[in-house]
C-alpha cells in the first residue's frame, strides 16, 4: 500500500525538486518509474515498522503517515547526494 502520492511529493517539495531527482534522462519531466520506486520503498520501510502494531493494509491512511511517507521517499531519491535537511527530516520520520 502506498502512504504518498507523486501529487504529495510535488505539493511538498515542488515539481522542479521532483523533476531533478527522478528525471535521469534529462528530459525535463518527473520520470514516474524512478517516482515510484521510491514510493514502494518508503511503504516497505512503513510496512516495516507498523506490521507488527497494526494488520495491514491500513484501512484509511492517517496524514501524518503521508507526510512521514514523502520525506522517506524524498530520502530514497536523493540516494547518496542528501542534504543535512533531507537526512534530518529521514531520521525525524523513521523516529516517529
Amino acid at each position: 500500500m502506498a502512504y504518498c502520492t507523486e501529487t504529495d511529493l510535488v505539493t511538498r517539495f515542488g515539481e522542479a525538486e521532483i523533476i531533478q531527482l527522478t528525471d535521469r534522462e534529462a528530459y525535463g519531466e518527473i520520470n514516474a518509474s524512478v517516482l515510484e520506486r521510491a514510493i514502494i520503498d518508503a511503504a516497505a520501510e512503513i510496512d516495516g515498522f507498523l506490521a507488527g502494531r497494526y494488520t495491514l493494509p491500513l484501512a484509511a491512511v492517517p496524514i501524518n503517515l503521508t507526510r512521514i511517507a514523502c520525506d522517506i521517499a524524498r530520502y530514497y531519491l536523493y540516494e547518496n547526494a542528501a542534504t543535512q535537511i533531507v537526512i534530518d527530516r529521514y531520521a525525524a520520520a523513521t523516529r516517529y
